[in-house]
């Protein structure tokens, strides 16, 4: 091959290209016109038609590694647009998280069982020992426990727990910033080999069930309801699901199998990473519900109709999506 005959000759056609490129980079791709589309395309086959030629051909390395630098940059261009983008990601959370659920979830189903065991445990330790209430309950709401019980409160938990009336808001903050908060190291708990997974969904579960036993003694359980269920389906959902991947992760490094643990946690981590991306979108979307429903002035009513809608919504999405 005359090299230099050949590069005079496509010469043109790949500085089209690459100017194509800088523009689609700089303006994106709506700035192109229709013609200038089509020659995108045609430049692409045919730059990539010139780097098997040269290859093949042996070609200097110079002009290979120039071409391949060309191709690579113009296969950016055209299958890593905005558009495909975020097609990319409809379809991942139209389609493969919710599959991906389906697939796992024994290990999500598992993570909920861990939390309402914590759960339990609360329940019990706060109707059993009440002086093990200061260890359950947070600091925030200590200035909450300083005055004498009702005498229904008294029937609820145990005549030695004082409790104060405390905005039900407070709660529902609190939950959300906690679950958001652990369900990240939920997942980061696989490396652990689940331990810290484990713990943390237990720890989460007798948190939570301690703050909410006590102040449902206190707050009208209908107006607490209104403020923890709108956002609190979606966000449970979502703090189970990112254990459930914490838990494959142990799973894989406690039982590899036939693979060396090096393999068995790389192939479950690619699937927990899809699950753990999944949740993501689920907390902000409970943020959402909780900074724009929670303190409106709608009935309470009306709350907990939105609540019991956003669970058959989320049944029916991690149920049948994708399928």
């Amino acid at each position: 091959m005359n090299e230099r005959s050949f590069v005079e000759l496509r010469k043109s056609s790949w500085e089209e290209l690459s100017n194509t490129i800088e523009q689609v980079r700089s303006q994106g791709l709506r700035s192109l016109s229709r013609q200038q589309v089509g020659l995108f395309g045609a430049n692409y086959r045919l730059l990539v038609s010139d780097l098997a030629f040269a290859r093949t051909q042996g070609a200097s390395e110079e002009l290979i590694s120039y071409l391949n630098d060309l191709a690579g940059r113009a296969h950016g261009v055209l299958y890593s647009s905005n558009l495909s983008r975020r097609r990319s990601i409809a379809s991942f959370l139209l389609r493969e998280f919710p599959v991906k659920f389906r697939e796992n979830w024994r290990y999500v189903l598992t993570a909920a069982l861990i939390f309402f065991i914590g759960w339990a445990v609360a329940a019990d330790i706060i109707y059993t020992i009440p002086e093990a209430r200061e260890a359950l309950i947070p600091d925030i709401f200590d200035s909450a426990l300083d005055s004498a019980p009702s005498k229904s409160q008294k029937m609820f938990l145990d005549r030695n727990i004082d409790i104060q009336p405390l905005d039900p808001a407070a709660i529902s903050s609190f939950v959300m910033t906690n679950n958001i908060r652990e369900g990240i190291v939920a997942f980061a708990g696989g490396i652990t080999f689940g331990t810290l997974t484990v713990f943390t969904l237990f720890k989460n579960g007798l948190v939570i069930g301690g703050v909410l036993i006590v102040f449902f003694a206190n707050a009208d359980p209908l107006e607490l309801l209104s403020l923890l269920l709108p956002h609190g389906f979606i966000e449970l959902a979502a703090i189970f699901i990112c254990g459930g991947a914490g838990l494959m992760m142990g799973g894989a490094l406690i039982a590899p199998g036939n693979l060396r643990r090096s393999d068995s946690i790389r192939l479950a981590a690619e699937d927990a990473l899809k699950l753990f991306a999944g949740a993501v979108p689920m907390f902000i979307l409970a943020a959402i519900i909780e900074g724009f429903l929670t303190p409106s002035p709608i009935t309470v009513f009306l709350k907990l109709v939105f609540s019991g809608l956003t669970l058959i919504g989320l049944l029916a999405y991690l149920g049948f999506a994708g399928k």
